[in-house]
């Protein structure tokens, strides 16, 4: 009794995170319609829902690692949405190569985002693979409710199957829309997400990393237009951020330079410590 209640509980408290994130990610598109629906699509289709609960299951219920489910997928299509808009004053590759406009780049980033780890679900191994390869035709099916003309659809399939492909840290990231999904994705790095794997007994450094990261903050830089701020209780925290995010932020040089990073290390003797890409 006393366990159903605390599985009730946990799902109660997953459901709320959820439609938190959500709300937050629609608050953000209000201004950009076409991003906006296609994010409401992908939020109520059922083979999109499926594909990353299967992703839960195969990471965190098979492989005891962190989450890469519905939480995951809203968490990072926020950060990615933030950091786009921070990018607003550079053209984004879609506007640049002459493929659609601000808009439609931002489509990429959400669509590409939210979909960038439904490849779990048939392995870890290559994900970012499967990925591709589960998103083709889910795109094929709900880009014609946003895009009629076929040719542009098709572009704006591509741009964001490559920005899909390239979340992955030892991919090279040729647009920008790419640069910021594995960004995006490397942001996801707190505490939070670590809990239950650390909870298990699944400890290990990418497990005691996170536990220590508090929060992630993105603001407009103060030398760069984009500054991430990281708060962490201890140094354990730098190696997320060093293995995982300052990686990612390397793999994409068409944004390296747009992007600072500060770790804030709490206690009684505050460290503030300059992590930027040089």
């Amino acid at each position: 009794m006393i366990q159903s209640q605390k599985t009730s509980e946990i799902r109660t408290k997953k459901v709320t995170i959820e439609k938190r994130l959500a709300d937050k990610i629609q608050d953000v598109l209000q201004s950009y319609p076409k991003a906006l629906e296609i994010f409401q699509l992908m939020e109520n289709d059922i083979e999109i829902q499926t594909l990353l609960e299967d992703s839960n299951t195969m990471t965190m219920g098979r492989l005891g690692y962190s989450d890469h489910g519905h939480v995951h997928s809203l968490i990072t299509t926020l950060h990615a949405i933030t950091l786009l808009r921070y990018l607003k004053d550079k053209p984004p590759t879609v506007v640049e190569e002459g493929c659609g406009d601000f808009e439609d780049s931002m489509l990429v980033v959400t669509a590409a985002t939210y979909l960038h780890d439904i490849g779990q679900a048939i392995h870890r191994d290559k994900h970012y693979e499967w990925s591709v390869m589960l998103a083709r035709p889910i795109l094929d099916r709900i880009l014609i409710e946003i895009y009629p003309n076929l040719k542009k659809r098709i572009k704006i399939r591509n741009h964001i199957l490559h920005a899909i492909y390239a979340h992955d840290k030892n991919t090279v990231a040729l647009t920008i829309e790419a640069g910021l999904v594995g960004v995006a994705d490397a942001l996801d790095m707190t505490k939070g997400r670590a809990r239950i794997t650390f909870s298990s007994g699944m400890v290990n450094i990418h497990s005691a990393s996170a536990m220590a990261i508090n929060r992630v903050k993105i603001r407009k830089g103060d030398n760069k237009p984009i500054m991430i701020e990281i708060f962490m209780s201890n140094m354990a925290g730098l190696f997320q951020v060093q293995e995982l995010l300052a990686a990612k932020i390397k793999s994409s040089k068409k944004i390296r330079d747009e992007i600072e990073i500060v770790a804030h290390v709490m206690g009684e003797d505050e460290k503030v410590i300059d992590l930027s890409i040089n």
